[in-house]
């Protein structure tokens, strides 16, 4: 599930998207805010980089959405910018629960290209044109692709009753090594006689895994004796997710 954003802003003259829209999806945000899944730490520097990679990996799963909003406010700490996604309608997508699709990202400054793109507004307007997997050179078989390496990850020490999405996200921000090669993660499943074999390990630029000095790939492999909705949707009849 990875994603090319060719970007566009609220001001272009081809827009699909009015004034009155961008008012009504900025209230809503500031009324479901509590709600959307947040970046716990808050970060120096938030690149426009940063942000097209946030939507590639929290694009709704199985969604006809081919656009989002970036939405940027004042924060005590710096700027608070919130991610969000739309559907033809441009309303806000959200899921069964009612929880917006997106997130928030807290951060002291932004970088020259993101303060660029949002100019004097506080609102961006991004359109999505999704591009083949098959492109970055991972297909389905990834298993046998990164072969050995995945045999070296800690063996299997852990069962839990359900694995969720944002634990998978969680993971990629809270346990990612220092280590400047990580572009990426991926997760990966297969079938388990206890249910599903989950794998999620660090990328670099190539798509190889990232391994420590003694050869072992960044990483954790666990086992879910169930994958939540959103998680099972992203997958859908594949076994891999591309984070970056």
């Amino acid at each position: 599930m990875i994603f090319n954003w060719p970007f566009r802003d609220s001001s272009d003259g081809d827009k699909k998207i009015t004034r009155e829209d961008e008012r009504r999806i900025v209230a809503q945000f500031k009324e479901w805010l509590p709600r959307i899944l947040a970046v716990p730490e808050v970060q120096a520097m938030i690149t426009f980089e940063q942000v097209i990679n946030y939507l590639q990996s929290d694009h709704p799963p199985n969604s006809a959405a081919n656009e989002s909003v970036v939405i940027r406010q004042s924060h005590a700490k710096g700027q608070l910018l919130g991610l969000v996604f739309l559907d033809q309608n441009n309303q806000l997508i959200c899921r069964p629960d009612g929880t917006p699709y997106g997130r928030q990202l807290l951060a002291r400054q932004l970088d020259g290209k993101l303060q660029q793109n949002f100019g004097k507004s506080n609102f961006i307007f991004l359109k999505i044109e999704e591009k083949e997997l098959s492109k970055y050179g991972l297909d389905l078989d990834v298993f046998e692709q990164f072969g050995e390496l995945l045999r070296d990850l800690l063996k299997l020490t852990e069962v839990v009753p359900m694995m969720t999405y944002e634990d998978a996200i969680k993971y990629f921000v809270t346990d990612r090594p220092k280590d400047p090669r990580i572009r990426k993660g991926a997760i990966l499943r297969k079938p388990h006689r206890q249910g599903h074999h989950v794998i999620q390990i660090f990328l670099d630029e190539n798509n190889d895994p990232v391994c420590d000095s003694g050869g072992q790939p960044h990483g954790r492999q666990l086992v879910a004796r169930e994958l939540d909705y959103e998680l099972q949707e992203y997958f859908g009849d594949k076994y891999l997710i591309i984070v970056e």
